[in-house]
């Protein structure tokens, strides 16, 4: 039904790194994607969340287009612009809808639903999203609603709780990975590639961790050398990568590169001057920084973002009271929307209700209006009276169980846009008044 919020996509749950990776949206792509959502899979209002962790769709079906059709029609949609091909994305994929969909919404924008969860990144890269959608003119009210109140719970939940006391994000977690097999950093010499926001994280938890050299390469210059100078590290050209690979202990890799940029043919002619000294890669990046191919190299130990799991489940385990407080603090605000979107509807069709309600009392009266000419004034006040007081009375329950229904929320009660459309199918609301004074025969299709 339209106007019904969706959440579709795969995560790291659902998925593997090697299919999130595939489907991995770049920023600048975003007015692309969201182009071919709305025209190729029938939403009418629609937002991405692309990160190393999920590929995500929260969207509303268009006006007449059936939910389930819209929400399967988002994963291949999806595969066929980034040339996906001979991998079943539906598998991985899930579909939420309604009250499911929002508390979804919510829950990944608070960084319930994190790989770690309470980590501050997520609500930046979705707000990012939003942004980008609404500049595209692919928000519309019920996104902007579900979104704004959104950021207000997460908000509320870092405020009010301790969740994210202490977090981890996916760069600390690499970085105590790196501290469970080094021991401690004291002597490592680590290597950073890339220079974005959760490269500068990593290199900052390096530098925390007592690494004796820290060497930043970013094609870029300019962000590598004011990285470099943040962390009191040294920046290197990008053509130097090998040499530095030589030299590194420790390389955490998270660059916005859409291939590889290490691989067997760069690490193998780097091995032989190592002379067996073990070399320790966590690609933090999605789509991945290092390829598959270098898997099996000697004293070449990989590992990605899905690798990190262990630790992460640690870190949750360790501050399950105050998610347990921040889910709750969701779950009210999830209410407050779920209570917005079930009545969005109800008030302009009860009003075309009531005003159809009078057209046929209207029209009634016309009928009958040589009839009426012979009583008096005050007897035809009282049929006219008489005639709209039926009408009203006759449409008083229907239309006070659909308020009932958008206002109680309770569990066992019928959702107010069922009732609704019910209501706006079996009065025909889309057809004029005079079809029903005529009593046409019964149509085989459903109005509404």
């Amino acid at each position: 039904m339209s106007g019904e919020l969706i959440a579709v996509g795969l995560n790291y749950k659902s998925a593997p790194v090697e299919l999130r990776e595939q489907l991995a949206i770049a920023a600048d792509d975003h007015g692309r994607v969201l182009t071919a959502l709305r025209e190729h899979a029938g939403l009418a209002e629609a937002m991405v969340v692309s990160t190393c962790n999920r590929v995500e769709v929260y969207g509303v079906p268009a006006a007449g287009r059936e939910h389930a059709t819209v929400a399967s029609q988002v994963m291949p949609v999806l595969a066929e612009l980034q040339r996906v091909t001979g991998t079943h994305v539906g598998d991985h994929a899930f579909v939420r809808r309604a009250d499911e969909a929002a508390r979804h919404i919510f829950r990944v924008t608070a960084s319930l639903e994190s790989l770690v969860v309470g980590e501050p990144q997520i609500l930046g890269q979705v707000k990012d999203a939003f942004e980008r959608a609404r500049e595209q003119g692919a928000i519309g009210p019920v996104l902007d609603r579900c979104l704004s109140l959104a950021f207000k719970s997460a908000k509320r939940v870092r405020t009010e709780t301790e969740i994210a006391k202490g977090a981890a994000n996916v760069s600390s977690v690499a970085v105590d990975l790196a501290r469970s097999i080094f021991g401690e950093l004291h002597g490592c010499m680590a290597l950073v590639v890339g220079a974005g926001e959760m490269a500068e994280q990593a290199a900052v938890h390096l530098r925390e961790g007592g690494v004796a050299e820290i060497a930043v390469v970013n094609r870029s210059a300019g962000r590598g050398e004011a990285l470099a100078e943040k962390v009191n590290g040294h920046y290197e050209p990008w053509d130097r990568l090998a040499a530095e690979l030589v030299r590194a202990d420790i390389v955490i890799a998270s660059t916005g590169a859409s291939t590889p940029v290490i691989d067997r043919a760069l690490l193998k002619p780097v091995l032989k001057p190592r002379r067996g000294r073990p070399l320790f890669l966590v690609d933090i990046a999605v789509p991945r920084d290092v390829a598959a191919d270098v898997t099996g190299l000697p004293q070449v130990f990989v590992y990605n973002v899905d690798d990190l799991q262990q630790i992460v489940h640690d870190n949750l385990r360790s501050r399950r009271g105050e998610a347990e407080r921040a889910a709750a603090m969701v779950e009210e605000e999830v209410g407050g929307f779920v209570q917005w979107l079930r009545t969005r509807g109800v008030g302009p069709m009860l009003g075309q209700l009531q005003a159809f309600g009078r057209e046929v009392a209207e029209i009634e009266l016309r009928k009958h209006q040589a009839k009426l000419a012979a009583l008096s004034p005050e007897q035809q006040g009282a049929v006219e009276a008489l005639a709209r007081g039926i009408v009203q009375k006759l449409l008083h329950r229907p239309m006070a169980a659909v308020r009932k229904a958008g206002s109680d929320g309770n569990a066992g009660s019928f959702d107010a846009v069922v009732l609704a459309e019910a209501l706006a199918q079996l009065f025909e609301l889309s057809e004029p008044p005079v079809a029903v004074v005529e009593a046409p025969p019964r149509r085989s299709e459903g109005g509404g």
